[in-house]
């Protein structure tokens, strides 16, 4: 009788799981499927093995022949989940309600199947093991804080214990609300991290065009006067419009700011994006061609031409005081985002670092990835709906 054994049963999300098939036939060939019902929102990935000659399958050692991902690859029946047939078109994978885990469906069937078979009302599936696994973001002794403070909207995640514990601000872009996936994550390893909104949640303004960067300057000395973080100075980091920001941040709040992550931002002032106003005063911004965007044949919006890819067609009087900030730097590209010209403008920004006679930057530039880089072993997200977008 197969058995299927996987350890720990649960676990971070950022953490390896070790997924064994036990007491199988000598080269007998098994689908493994791992499947998850998020709010409603269906994902899943599957993979093609022939068992060894002892009747096991491991999938850190095995390769998977064919489905949704080839190769030995120990997580990628998670970090190969695309979304389900009949979801809507740009569904991403966001937990919502951290306090609970993602429960994942493991089952293993007799043969090589599809993705159609498994849906097809025609076919009979023999499973010949199934179990199910935890993964989280949150901690089971983190404290999730709603903040009503102000002008601030948000959410503090604490760690264990009294603290004073080092702090962080965590942002998104223009997907709006909140997302505190990453800052419960963060919490669970001893971090005191503020999850923080900028539009589009509770009573905050529904247009980010409309938000003035003194609203993440209050932000940054709420946390660091709050008597849970050390009074060291605090890190922030931001994905997207999110990352425009927190470079932004690091210029204007000091040696308040000890370390800033720029997760594909750009270290430019553009148009309609918040780091651009501050104080009511509005900066120049890059010059764009709006009429350059055009649509994959997936359906996916490519604005990489919208942005100057090319260092000679950027004005660079329009480039951040990124000298004004002592704080380390940490940019992190994807070279094949078609949101922003990410790996460019995180060059130009070091150089423009180096030319000020400063160190305190370092480049992390991955070839292939697109432009959402997510805690290790969560879901590719090949494509997301941006409502503010349409």
């Amino acid at each position: 009788m197969a058995e299927l054994i996987v350890m720990p049963t649960s676990a971070f999300i950022d953490e390896k799981m070790s997924i064994h098939v036990y007491g199988l036939q000598k080269s007998r060939s098994v689908t493994i499927r791992a499947f998850v019902d998020e709010r409603g929102r269906n994902f899943e990935a599957y993979a093609h093995f022939h068992s060894d000659v002892n009747g096991t399958v491991q999938l850190d050692s095995h390769p998977s022949l064919c489905g949704s991902y080839r190769g030995v690859m120990p997580m990628g029946l998670f970090s190969h989940m695309q979304p389900s047939p009949g979801q809507k078109a740009g569904v991403r994978l966001v937990k919502k309600n951290v306090t609970t885990p993602l429960v994942f469906d493991l089952t293993v069937y007799e043969g090589f199947l599809s993705t159609e078979e498994f849906y097809s009302r025609t076919s009979a599936h023999k499973i010949l093991a199934k179990t199910t696994v935890e993964r989280w973001y949150m901690a089971k002794d983190v404290e999730r804080i709603e903040i009503k403070s102000g002008n601030i909207r948000g959410t503090l995640f604490k760690p264990k214990g009294d603290g004073p514990f080092p702090g962080i601000i965590d942002m998104f872009g223009t997907a709006g609300g909140i997302m505190e996936f990453r800052a419960a994550l963060f919490s669970s390893y001893g971090f005191a991290c503020l999850s923080l909104p900028f539009f589009g949640y509770e009573d905050l303004t529904k247009n980010p065009v409309e938000v003035d960067m003194v609203y993440f300057e209050e932000a940054v000395d709420w946390l660091v006067n709050n008597p849970l973080v050390m009074d060291s100075g605090i890190g922030i980091i931001g994905v997207s419009a999110g990352a425009q920001t927190v470079l932004k941040l690091a210029t204007i709040c000091g040696s308040k700011i000890k370390a800033c992550v720029c997760i594909n931002g750009s270290p430019f002032y553009t148009p309609d994006e918040p780091s651009r106003l501050y104080k009511g005063k509005v900066q120049p911004t890059l010059n764009v061609s709006r009429e350059s965007v055009f649509v994959e044949e997936d359906g996916v919006f490519n604005v990489t031409r919208y942005w100057p890819n090319k260092p000679e067609d950027i004005d660079h009087s329009t480039m951040m005081n990124l000298e004004d900030s002592s704080c380390q730097f940490l940019f992190i590209a994807g070279e094949e985002d078609k949101t922003w010209s990410s790996k460019l403008f995180s060059t130009l920004a070091c150089k423009y670092l180096q030319k000020h006679g400063k160190s305190n930057w370092k480049i992390l530039s991955y070839p292939g990835a697109g432009h959402l880089i997510e805690p290790p072993y969560a879901p590719l997200c090949h494509k997301c709906y941006v409502a503010i977008s349409g």
